[in-house]
């Protein structure tokens, strides 16, 4: 964070790394419900966002993004928002792409209500879309929106100071890159929980938020099998953000999850908690190059905050009950023992 002192504060939002995309998009947008889009309509919805994003940005900086006049349209009452078809998919899919489209501009989203939290915004999509007979790497596809659509998609909301504060923040090659037609969704939510670190959700607000129906992955083991590990793996090591769950139960059924979210740090400051953790076991817990080797699996857990946060204190209790606690019984090999602790601690937090 910026020092005060050294320099002023910056009151627009700009969006940052070049190597990177990032999108800035409304909460309601997050969290709100499209029945089931295949993952070509999702690449469709996440390019849209992106070609939103000159109208974003100014709505969160305070300007009224409808008289900045980014947007031509023939039709009164609406905008047409030019997306790169290249963007989506391969010429190969382009056929696909166009189906997509198609069925995604007949679709209808649910959305939080601006009116109030006792509401609901129903909202058709785009009702117009305009698709080249002829294509190349520069062909465009025209999609029309409804400007109390694109309102929706486009306006922040602002906290009780009038700044923005209920937006998400992603990285546009995470959500493209996507292979599971839920990953996309799931990584906007826990984007959105980013700065919380940590966060419960029902299994009834899961689904509803990725468009499964009731009827869908009743038993929760179906839903954890063919949802939840699928997206973890795809976004784990591969993303900026990721998570780890645990299951929240009444009785014997699962009825929510708690949501852990998972950082990618640095380069520099995991190498610093790696270092830190290996230095902490060679000194403590006599560990030789062998133990040190053993743990390379585990480099990326360890490099977690909370991870590296929670391996410290297991460091800690295990020196404390290793070698200062006269009614733990004889360890044969502190060491080895050490490990096999320290390795189970890892198994249980991915």
């Amino acid at each position: 964070m910026p020092n005060p002192k050294k320099a002023p504060r910056k009151n627009n939002i700009e969006i940052s790394l070049p190597d990177k995309t990032t999108i800035y998009q409304s909460n309601r947008v997050t969290h709100s419900r499209s029945s089931g889009l295949t993952l070509l309509q999702a690449r469709i919805f996440v390019c849209l966002i992106k070609e939103l994003q000159e109208a974003i940005i100014a709505s969160m900086n305070g300007k009224n993004w409808q008289q900045l006049d980014l947007f031509q349209s023939e039709n009164a009452g609406m905008i047409r928002v030019a997306i790169p078809l290249k963007l989506i998919a391969k010429p190969r899919q382009y056929a696909e792409v166009y189906q997509s489209a198609i069925q995604l501009a007949k679709a209808s989203i649910l959305l939080p209500s601006t009116i109030s939290k006792e509401y609901f915004s129903v909202a058709t999509l785009f009702p117009k879309v305009d698709l080249p007979k002829r294509v190349n790497g520069a062909s465009l596809m025209y999609v029309e929106l409804y400007k109390a659509t694109a309102n929706l998609l486009i306006e922040i909301d602002k906290t009780g100071n009038g700044k923005p504060g209920y937006f998400t923040k992603y990285l546009f090659e995470v959500a493209m890159r996507a292979r599971n037609k839920y990953t996309y969704k799931i990584y906007m939510i826990i984007s959105s929980w980013r700065t919380k670190g940590i966060f419960t959700i029902s299994i009834e607000d899961l689904k509803r938020q990725l468009g499964i129906g009731i009827s869908e992955y009743q038993q929760f083991k179906e839903l954890k099998k063919r949802v939840l590990l699928p997206v973890k793996k795809e976004l784990e090591n591969k993303s900026d953000t990721w998570f780890a769950f645990a299951e929240c139960r009444q009785g014997r059924k699962v009825v929510a999850l708690q949501i852990r979210i998972i950082v990618q740090p640095s380069e520099q400051v995991s190498r610093e908690r790696i270092d830190h953790i290996k230095y902490l076991l060679t000194t403590h817990l006599a560990f030789t190059p062998t133990h040190i080797k053993a743990l390379n699996p585990y480099h990326t857990l360890m490099s977690d905050q909370f991870i590296y946060q929670g391996t410290l204190q297991k460091i800690q209790e295990l020196n404390t009950k290793i070698f200062h606690n006269p009614s733990t019984g004889r360890i044969s090999n502190n060491a080895n023992y050490a490990l096999a602790s320290i390795i189970n601690f890892f198994k249980n937090q991915s």
